[in-house]
């Protein structure tokens, strides 16, 4: 272990455990900076109430600070502080020891190369509650020295094997039969050559695939080989391990399957080969490394020697722990973490892998949401990512003790999808390949959550989805190995009944990514009808969208507003000229101009999000967002690939606030989209409507409809407007064989838009729709307009919006009244109840 590291846990161990005090840096100036893109925010935020002891500290970095020292000091100890770490170059630190429960303030002291402080960042408060559970960073000397000789470690402890046997022979284990299946023809398959070194002149989707496949299918194959020996004890799947093993054993780690692979295009890394092949060769190296010859152990140990340290050199070169953002890194940590607790003991290495990886866990990573446990990349890469982190944590749970599901995201992640993508969603909320229902992997990611939190709602979850979840059909289904890990979560001690989430709460703000999920009937599949709403500070960064200010719409298993577009590959024509763009998504343009693609500061900000009884408003500021321009990369694509001109940066856009009301009724439940937009000077705006079929039209009347689904829409707006609708796409999806999922060309169905153009410009403009959902059995509701022109009534729900200049002032529309943006008013238990959106 470094020195330093060594010096910081002496500090907290001491301070940790109530021996010297340390004093409270005082008498520099405050010198925190604005976050830049990709900068850690500073965590735990002030005001926080933590939910472990203590919490893993992190902050943002200071361009001209050489060092840092973190100190904490009981809340009112004045000089006195009870951490105090030594100087370290990261900006994360990890518990040590437990505090006290109680009231605490932190500060991060920045530091010259000497030491020598040049000024401070603000000071922040959090609680530590006596309830909240003790996660800590645990000695992995001791680790090693526990886990030395012993094999198998990973899954099959604790009786666990016995428990899988014992299913099988019951004949309760539904993958049981898959596993036997791909093991078997994995027997059968010969073994690869190591692939060619890239082609010039070939394209370069076509090379990735071909040079990935092999290994993860070839590893993926060895996994399973090994696990069915465990199980079974027949030496023909022992020897078909060895076989596996041996062969990508026998590839040249440096070589075309490499982390570290310099690419033709500047890149660095064949990851799609080397993440899978460290996983699962380390997989299969516990399981069935111990009847390997000592030759071929010695074979096998360096070349994943080298495998384990590629991963770990590119994660520290990119100081993953401080900037957590680069999205095949936040992968490979899970594999690494896998391989560390594998190897740990055999290679000397594996302790530093297994401690950077916990570290990060500890503290910085999982980094594309928070506490709350959303995941701004979209549920299709939620279901892949947290499901290999959820991996990890079981895995070294088992064979440690180390809990890291008691960290709040682990804990609070199973209903970010439960809101997001309940599992009779027809799609996936927002993000890169949001039109997928849920998934398998997805399915078994809520499992192992519910097993391991003992939550019989997420095991719900994760039972429905098995039964009508989408199944992952690619070939030897490499990509996500479900049937393995299916078969070892069969094995568990602890296993929940389901239950379904009757009384569940029906609305969810997901604070930490800037989404809102709003349920008629939560659980409720024939009846539920939801909303979904994003505006947050990911921007349209990595895989999610230029959709700041955006919504979609759900009900009775049928989407109706929808995300439109598809997901090919990553940076194809169509994935980056429309599906990311905002032209794709229920928005508004600006000068024919949406939000650029690939930025992070393309950003929106929930500004509001208030549950008034059964109505909930929910209001983001998104104009900033419209005032950054494309990338090049983007508009390279764009000259060469469409037609339309690009569009102006002007006018810039000073606001864009777009207001929801959602009435959370069982029987007509109703959505209003309220906007309010101001220019920099007179322009012509653009609201965006998309479904997947035709829409009809009428004077302000619009109608969506989806099999028994319907969606009855009246719009207004300040300043009049036309309808136009189009199908198909501005560029035509393409065919990518090299993704997790496998869209044949016939899949992608034309999709339609509509557009509500404005026609004289205007510097400020006001829209506002009210939407009613309802089944083609029954009659299209009765949607009226109010006597004053700017509101509308359907059934016993009222709504009516400030129509003035400005955001807000005094709405009077009839009888309903009140001063603000946004009049709803309901009958609630026999009475009339108004909400008013500020």
């Amino acid at each position: 272990m470094p020195a330093r590291i060594i010096l910081v846990l002496i500090l907290s161990l001491a301070a940790g455990c109530g021996g010297s005090k340390f004093r409270w840096t005082e008498g520099i100036p405050v010198a925190e900076q604005e976050p830049k893109p990709q900068d850690l925010l500073a965590y735990p935020t002030d005001g926080q109430t933590a939910g472990v002891n203590p919490p893993g500290f992190f902050w943002t970095p200071r361009d001209k600070a050489a060092q840092y020292r973190l100190e904490v000091r009981k809340a009112g100890a004045r000089s006195s502080a009870v951490l105090a770490t030594a100087p370290q170059k990261s900006t994360v630190y990890p518990p040590f020891e437990r505090l006290e429960p109680g009231g605490y303030e932190w500060q991060v002291v920045y530091l010259d190369a000497g030491g020598k402080p040049t000024g401070l960042s603000k000071t922040r408060r959090f609680r530590l509650p006596a309830e909240a559970p003790v996660l800590l960073m645990p000695s992995l000397a001791e680790i090693k020295k526990k886990l030395a000789g012993t094999h198998p470690r990973v899954f099959l402890t604790n009786d666990r094997l016995t428990r899988i046997r014992q299913a099988v022979a019951r004949g309760t284990l539904p993958s049981w039969q898959q596993l036997q299946s791909a093991a078997d023809a994995a027997l059968e398959e010969k073994s690869y050559p190591e692939p060619e070194p890239y082609r010039p002149g070939v394209p370069s989707s076509e090379e990735w695939l071909r040079t990935f496949t092999p290994g993860k299918v070839g590893s993926a194959h060895a996994a399973r080989t090994a696990l069915m020996y465990k199980i079974t004890g027949d030496v023909r799947y022992l020897e078909g391990a060895r076989r596996w093993m041996m062969t990508l054993a026998s590839w040249d780690p440096k070589g075309i399957t490499s982390h570290g692979l310099k690419l033709p295009g500047g890149d660095v890394g064949n990851d799609e080969a080397s993440m899978p092949m460290l996983e699962r060769m380390s997989l299969a190296w516990d399981w069935a490394g111990a009847k390997l010859t000592p030759e071929e152990r010695a074979k096998f140990l360096d070349s994943m020697t080298e495998r384990g340290n590629q991963v770990l050199r590119i994660l520290e070169k990119q100081d993953f722990l401080s900037h957590p953002y680069n999205n095949h890194s936040g992968r490979a940590i899970a594999f690494l973490g896998t391989a560390g607790l594998a190897f740990l003991g055999d290679i000397p290495e594996a302790e530093k892998w297994l401690d950077y990886v916990v570290r990060a866990y500890l503290t910085s990573y999982p980094s594309w949401g928070g506490d709350d446990g959303g995941w701004s990349q979209g549920l299709s890469y939620w279901s892949f990512y947290i499901y290999c982190h959820a991996n990890f944590a079981e895995a070294f749970r088992e064979a440690t003790g180390v809990d890291l599901f008691q960290k709040p995201f682990f804990r609070n992640t199973g209903y970010f999808a439960m809101y997001f993508q309940p599992p009779y969603s027809p799609r996936g909320a927002f993000a890169d390949g949001g039109y997928h229902p849920p998934n398998e992997s997805g399915g078994l990611l809520a499992g192992t959550l519910a097993d391991m939190l003992g939550d019989p709602v997420l095991k719900w979850y994760s039972l429905e989805v098995a039964e009508m979840g989408e199944k992952n059909e690619t070939k030897w289904r490499e990509w996500f190995t479900e049937d393995v890990y299916a078969t070892l979560a069969a094995g568990r001690a602890r296993r929940v009944e389901p239950k379904a989430p009757a009384g569940l709460e029906g609305v969810r703000l997901s604070a930490d990514i800037g989404w809102v999920a709003m349920h008629s009937a939560l659980g409720d599949p024939e009846n539920d009808v939801w909303v979904l709403f994003r505006s947050g500070r990911f921007g349209s960064y990595s895989h999610s969208h230029s959709d700041q200010n955006t919504f979609q719409i759900n009900a009775y298993r049928r989407a109706l507003a929808i995300d439109s577009g598809y997901y090919p590959s990553f940076g194809t024509p169509h994935h980056v000229l429309y599906t990311r763009q905002t032209l794709a998504h229920n928005g508004i343009l600006v000068n024919g101009r949406g939000q650029p693609a690939f930025e992070w500061k393309a950003s929106g900000e929930i500004e509001q999000f208030d549950e008034q009884g059964p109505i909930t408003f929910v209001r983001g500021e998104a104009g900033s967002a419209y005032n950054i321009p494309q990338p090049p990369s983007v508009l390279e694509q764009w000259t060469k690939n469409l037609k339309a001109p690009i569009p102006p940066m002007e006018p810039a856009v000073e606001t864009f606030e777009r207001t929801l009301a959602f009435v959370e009724s069982k029987t007509r439940p109703v959505l209003v989209v309220h906007d309010y937009l101001r220019t920099a000077s007179p322009t012509t705006f653009d609201w965006l409507l998309h479904a997947l079929n035709k829409m009809e039209t009428g004077a302000g009347a619009i109608l969506l409809r989806d099999g028994d689904a319907r969606l009855a829409v009246r719009l207004i707006a300040t300043v009049p407007y036309s309808f136009s609708q189009r199908s198909g796409f501005p560029i035509k999806p393409e065919f990518a064989a090299n993704t997790a999922y496998i869209l044949g060309k016939e899949s992608f169905a034309d999709q339609w838009r509509l557009n509500a153009t404005t026609g004289k410009p205007a510097a400020e403009v006001k829209f506002m729709a009210i939407m009613v959902p309802y089944r083609a059995s029954q009659p299209e509701p009765k949607i009226e307009p109010l006597a004053a022109g700017t509101g509308f009534r359907v059934g016993d729900t009222e709504v009516a919006a400030w129509w003035g200049d400005g955001f807000r002032g005094k709405i009077q529309a009839g009888d309903l009244s009140g001063d603000g943006r946004l009049a709803v008013r309901v009958v609630e238990n026999g009475r009339p109840r108004t909400a008013i959106a500020q």
